[in-house]
């Protein structure tokens, strides 16, 4: 009886573990490094739609939904995300800082009064100076002057963005500002400045 028992193991293949670069965890893993090296963030709900063969819904949302604490997989342990309003985003914490996975989070999503928001408070506390509108014209943005100004025009009367204001340079350059952390006279001074006499004297 022990003989066939030895026998029968001999005969039965071992269960043979997956190798570490193509369980669940790292295929995922995978494809959100591949979108981060775009400068793109990867929304949770466009990953599933197009998950890696042999990872299911239910796999993925388990898995990256740990993502960034203790209990995340080995394999997601540089990945991390943002909740927006209408979905995760994930991005490679390598690659990508926190702060750019905010504002691409948030152009997907289209929020114009956020993204504005969020980059003109950023460069008024960092620089300090106000935010260009050539500097959201350009990427990653790339919003037209249609959009600024009826933007501007619409966070005048929301008291979530009382901060936000626009200056105007001598020669028509305009820019955002928050009273957060810059006057509104400073944030004049800083607008001719960069439009102006930088531009005349570089």
């Amino acid at each position: 009886m022990e003989n066939e028992q030895e026998l029968l193991e001999q005969q039965t293949p071992p269960v043979e573990e997956p190798a570490p670069n193509e369980t669940p965890a790292a295929k995922l893993a995978a494809c959100i490094l591949e979108t981060t090296r775009e400068a793109h963030v990867t929304p949770l709900k466009k990953l599933k739609l197009h998950l890696p063969q042999g990872v299911t819904p239910e796999e993925a949302e388990a898995l990256l939904t740990k993502a960034g604490t203790p209990e995340a997989d080995p394999a997601l342990e540089k990945i991390a995300f943002i909740q927006g309003k209408k979905d995760l985003y994930f991005y490679e914490t390598t690659l990508m800082t926190a702060h750019f996975a905010e504002l691409d989070t948030l152009i997907v999503e289209k929020d114009i009064l956020r993204t504005i928001a969020t980059v003109t408070r950023s460069d008024c506390k960092l620089y300090p100076r106000p935010t260009q509108f050539s500097k959201l014209k350009a990427y990653p943005f790339y919003f037209s002057e249609d959009e600024l100004e009826g933007a501007a025009a619409r966070m005048e009367k929301l008291e979530e963005y009382a901060d936000i204001g626009v200056v105007t340079a001598s020669n028509g350059g305009k820019g955002f500002y928050s009273t957060q952390f810059v006057s509104r006279g400073y944030a004049q001074g800083l607008i001719e400045q960069v439009e102006v006499e930088e531009r005349e004297n570089p």
